[in-house]
C-alpha cells in the first residue's frame, strides 16, 4: 500500500479534501515530544485549533487517570477516547459514555491464554480517579519487566489473588493486558488469533514509561475509531470532517478510517502505510505542522 492514500477519483490524498471539524489525538509519541513533554509549540498550535472552532479529542493508549493529566494541560472538557478504545470518560464529570466489556466467557478465555503462557496480567478498571486504576493476582508478579510497571504505579493497583475467579466480577473486563518481552507477548497475540480468529481486537505495544511489552486485548469492535466516533456522532460530525493523528499500532483503525489520516515520522512503516500524509516526528513538532495545514487549507 502506498504511504499516500487514494481518493473515490483516484487521485492521491496527501491534504485533506473537506473542512477538518474534529482532530483526534494519539498522546505518546504524537502529541508529547521524546521527553514525554507537551512543549510550547504544540500546546500553541492546539490553542490556535480550538479558538477556530476545531473540536479536539485526545485518542490514547492511556487509562484515565493518566489520560486527564494532559487533558488538563491543554484545557480540554471534552470526552475522552481512553484504554486504546475500550473506553470514552469526560474528564470533568467523571461520567461513562462508552465502554466495550468482554462477555464472561471471552474474558475468562483470554484470561486462561495468559496463564497458559505464565505471563502476569491485571484488567483496567472503570472507578472514580480515588480509586484504583486495575487490578492483578500479585506484586511483585515474579516478573522484573511488569514488576517496574507495578512499581511505576504503587497505589493505583488492586491486588486480590483470587480476582479471576468470581464470575459476578464488581465491573466488566473491557481492557486485559499481559506484560513480558515483545517476542512473549506475540506469542500470546498470535495463540489467541489461532484460538478464535478475529474474536478480538489485540494491539502488542509498548509505553515508552515502561520496560515491558503488552499484549493488550480488547473486543473486537472496540479500537480508537469506534470509541472516536460514539463522540463524533453526538456532535454530528462526519469521518470525512476528521483528521487523526497517531503513531503505534492502536492508531491504525483511526488513522486508516478518518478523513485525513497522518502518521508521526518516527511511525513504523505499517503505521505510514494507512496514512494519508507523514508528519514530521514528534521531536520536529510534527503535531504542529498538522494544524498549521489544516489551517493554512481552511483559511486560504
Amino acid at each position: 500500500m502506498s504511504l499516500c492514500r487514494f481518493g473515490d477519483d483516484g487521485q492521491p490524498k496527501p491534504f485533506p479534501n473537506k473542512p477538518i471539524r474534529l482532530l483526534a489525538l494519539d498522546v505518546d509519541g504524537t502529541i508529547l515530544g521524546p521527553s514525554g513533554q507537551l512543549d510550547d509549540l504544540v500546546l500553541a498550535s492546539l490553542h490556535e485549533a480550538l479558538e477556530s472552532g476545531i473540536k479536539i479529542v485526545l485518542c490514547t493508549g492511556r487509562r484515565f487517570r493518566r489520560a486527564m493529566a494532559i487533558s488538563a494541560k491543554i484545557g480540554l472538557d471534552s470526552p475522552m477516547v481512553c484504554n486504546s478504545g475500550a473506553l470514552v470518560k469526560c474528564p470533568s464529570s467523571n461520567a461513562t459514555f462508552w465502554r466495550a466489556d468482554h462477555t464472561f466467557l471471552a474474558a475468562q478465555k483470554i484470561i486462561s491464554t495468559f496463564d497458559r503462557h505464565e505471563r502476569p496480567i491485571l484488567s483496567f478498571l472503570d472507578r472514580s480517579p480515588d480509586e484504583p486504576d486495575f487490578v492483578t493476582s500479585n506484586d511483585p508478579s515474579g516478573c522484573e519487566l511488569f514488576d517496574q510497571y507495578l512499581n511505576e504505579n504503587q497505589g493505583l493497583g488492586q491486588i486480590d489473588p483470587h480476582w479471576r475467579d468470581r464470575e459476578s466480577f464488581l465491573e466488566g473486563h473491557f481492557h486485559l493486558c499481559a506484560a513480558g518481552t515483545h517476542e512473549q507477548m506475540q506469542r500470546i497475540h498470535d495463540d489467541l488469533e489461532m484460538q478464535s480468529p478475529g474474536e478480538y481486537q489485540m494491539f502488542v505495544q509498548k509505553s515508552p514509561h515502561y520496560v515491558a511489552w503488552m499484549c493488550e486485548v480488547l473486543r473486537r469492535d472496540a479500537n480508537k475509531w469506534t470509541a472516536l466516533m460514539t463522540i463524533a456522532d453526538g456532535w454530528g460530525i462526519a469521518g470525512a470532517e476528521i483528521c487523526a493523528v497517531g503513531d503505534d499500532a492502536n492508531d491504525v483503525p483511526m488513522i486508516a478510517q478518518a478523513g485525513w489520516g497522518v502518521a508521526m515520522g518516527h511511525s513504523a512503516d505499517f503505521v505510514k502505510q494507512n496514512a494519508h500524509w507523514i508528519a514530521p516526528d514528534n521531536a520536529g513538532h510534527g503535531v504542529a505542522a498538522v494544524v498549521r495545514i489544516i489551517m493554512e487549507r481552511q483559511n486560504g
